[in-house]
């Protein structure tokens, strides 16, 4: 490739990722944003402080298999999203489609290239149950899973290394927006890199991917809850 066709790519994929900052934006409640919660599908305990801390947060990021706290609940998770990540391989929660009007949906770049008729869980625009009146934005990998894939590991072979989901969620949000706070929960590997499945809240149980390197991941959510840019909540 010529150095002006990849300073025109670079540009390109810049635009892109600026783009994709400016939809988020678009759903948040305030801008500038002040504080950015990203909720993993871990199983977790109910918590009155940490649902309020979620669904205090101008912009709500949630993943996959998410749960959302309903009325007589326990609050645990909070009530609010603006923003789903959802994967084409996620069998969809209860939670995930309701209120779709009201959020921002949008489909790592598989999603809109692996599907086989009859697969249910293939491209998501194709399936049965995804609303006529829905559309998805799709996440290009060489704008976003790149850029992750770089922080969780610079010598990354191609294809070796696929971020999950919630850290794509993660990484979002303290990329995009450095100037808020941003809260996370939800997410088990920052306690044990070594599982093979994922329990969810909703109580599925899946099999891990072998490419996502939970340790990776592990390792750049500690750096940055260390350096105070993320902050955990209990």
């Amino acid at each position: 490739m010529s150095p002006v066709h990849r300073d025109q790519l670079l540009r390109t994929r810049a635009g892109q990722w600026d783009d994709l900052r400016s939809m988020l934006l678009a759903y948040a409640d305030h801008s500038p944003v002040r504080r950015v919660a990203v909720v993993g599908n871990a199983p977790l305990e109910p918590d009155p402080v940490r649902a309020a801390e979620i669904d205090a947060a101008d912009l709500v990021i949630r993943a996959n298999a998410m749960v959302l706290d309903d009325r007589g609940d326990l609050p645990t998770v909070g009530t609010r999203c603006h923003v789903v990540l959802l994967s084409r391989r996620t069998r969809l929660t209860p939670w995930a489609l309701r209120d779709y009007r009201d959020r921002l949906y949008l489909v790592p770049q598989a999603g809109f290239v692996e599907y086989h008729p009859g697969d249910e869980v293939g491209l998501l625009l194709e399936t049965p149950f995804w609303p006529e009146d829905l559309g998805a934005v799709p996440l290009p990998n060489a704008v976003v899973k790149a850029r992750a894939v770089q922080a969780l590991d610079p010598g990354a072979a191609p294809g070796a290394v696929i971020p999950t989901t919630g850290t794509m969620g993660v990484f979002m949000a303290h990329e995009m927006f450095p100037e808020a706070e941003v809260v996370i929960a939800g997410f088990s590997f920052l306690d044990d890199v070594a599982q093979t499945h994922w329990d969810h809240h909703s109580g599925a149980r899946v099999k891990l991917n072998t490419r996502h390197q939970l340790d990776l991941e592990a390792r750049l959510l500690h750096r940055w809850i260390d350096d105070g840019t993320v902050r955990r909540l209990s």
